[in-house]
């Protein structure tokens, strides 16, 4: 990895981009004048810009896929074990496969100084059965790394503390026989969202779900250029005619496909200039199959934002793809959980798992657990879906739902 500028020529380019780009009219300052000054502060600060940032999570994206070269953001060397899926042995490559790769099942491994384990199937995740046990109401969830628990144990994950928490929920009303929940962790690091809508058709629909929980990143539009040219590189057939005709209307020809000697794409940098404007059409229609897939299955569908931790994510440099991702959840007529905010009250030091990685630490699923329970206590359907208890009068909360100032949850 490229070392990164020292401090005063990082600074000179993080303030040169946006305003290069806003005289180019290809960027609109956010609406507000406190988005404006986060953009601002960021010019100053000695940290990494957002158009920097954005390329070094990409990178390291690259890196958890392809391999680890040792090094993080600014070149600062990475413990012994701190190391990408490749050097890890967690995930098996799958030739001429949409998915391009899996978790391998009955994986036990120290990652990232923790512990990582995947079950039978090859989730991060408890042991569980595909067959549905009798009396049981089961969550699946679609992401990333971050859902996934990239370098936290799977007792901590965010998906974890959800099914400890509606288990030990009063409920509204008691059925015929007591329930259990069951939320299925489906993640997987550095999958797209075209990666997503083919493991909820392919994996996800055989174990039977009640409710499916779809996350989204403000990196999902970086990760879908990772898959693309991925497999265009390896030859594998794009599947969807939707991705064909998005390929198509960007004029992307053969030659922009043509593969060199050491097997890599010779053209990459103009395939992805051609493909860049295709993205968010792309990802509108992922979400408009993924919805007509859970409607005809009977299944309701649920979206959550999940933030990075820190400053890439910070409240004016994450407004537009947020906003975006809220209005086509909203065009597909998607609950949405917005959970981009839940970091903003901490230190994000307290809540990464190293000064080199953005990705959460176990206090850090603790938030996005307290943010999307209130979110789902506060939703009418999906409350009364999942049988919670009657809200504390006066309160509007449910009874164990963590508030908004909840502290760390106690082992």
């Amino acid at each position: 990895m490229i070392q990164a500028p020292t401090r005063p020529v990082a600074a000179r380019a993080a303030l040169l981009h946006p305003l290069l780009l806003l005289v180019a009219g290809l960027v609109t300052w956010p609406a507000d004048w406190d988005g404006v000054r986060a953009v601002l502060d960021c010019t100053r600060s000695p940290e990494p810009g957002p158009a920097e940032r954005e390329a070094r999570a990409v990178g390291y994206y690259l890196e958890l896929i392809e391999g680890s070269a040792g090094r993080g953001p600014g070149g600062v060397t990475r413990p012994a074990g701190w190391v990408g899926f490749k050097e890890a042995d967690v995930i098996r490559y799958l030739d001429g496969d949409f998915l391009l790769f899996e978790l391998k099942p009955g994986v036990r491994r120290i990652l990232c100084g923790q512990p990582f384990q995947t079950n039978a199937f090859g989730m991060h995740d408890d042991p569980v059965a595909q067959e549905k046990p009798e009396g049981t109401f089961r969550i699946a969830v679609l992401g990333a790394s971050m859902d996934m628990g990239w370098g936290v144990r799977y007792q901590d994950t965010y998906v974890n503390r959800l099914q400890e928490w509606l288990n030990a929920q009063p409920r509204a009303s008691q059925p015929v026989r007591p329930r259990r929940y069951e939320v299925l962790n489906f993640a997987v690091a550095a999958y797209s969202p075209l990666q997503r809508l083919e493991a909820l058709r392919r994996k996800v629909l055989a174990f039977r779900p009640d409710l499916v929980i779809y996350s989204a990143t403000t990196l999902d539009v970086r990760l879908m250029e990772i898959h693309l040219c991925d497999m265009l590189e390896n030859g594998v057939d794009l599947k969807y005619d939707f991705v064909r005709e998005a390929l198509d209307r960007a004029g992307v020809v053969a030659d922009d496909v043509r593969v060199g000697r050491d097997k890599l794409l010779a053209h990459k940098p103009r395939l992805k200039q051609k493909l860049k404007s295709s993205y968010w059409g792309l990802y509108d229609r992922i979400l408009g199959d993924l919805s007509a897939e859970c409607r005809s299955a009977g299944l309701p569908l649920a979206m959550v934002i999940i933030p990075r931790v820190g400053s890439a994510d910070a409240p004016g440099i994450r407004a537009e793809p947020v906003a975006r991702l809220k209005a086509l959840a909203a065009h597909h007529a998607i609950t949405t959980f917005d959970l981009s905010d839940a970091f903003d009250r901490d230190d994000p030091a307290t809540l990464e798992i190293a000064a080199w990685d953005d990705h959460p630490n176990a206090m850090g699923h603790q938030r996005l657990f307290e943010a999307l329970a209130r979110g789902l206590v506060a939703d009418p359907t999906l409350s009364s879906l999942l049988l919670l208890g009657p809200p504390t009068p006066g309160t509007g909360a449910v009874r164990g739902a963590p508030d908004a100032g909840a502290a760390e949850r106690p082992d």
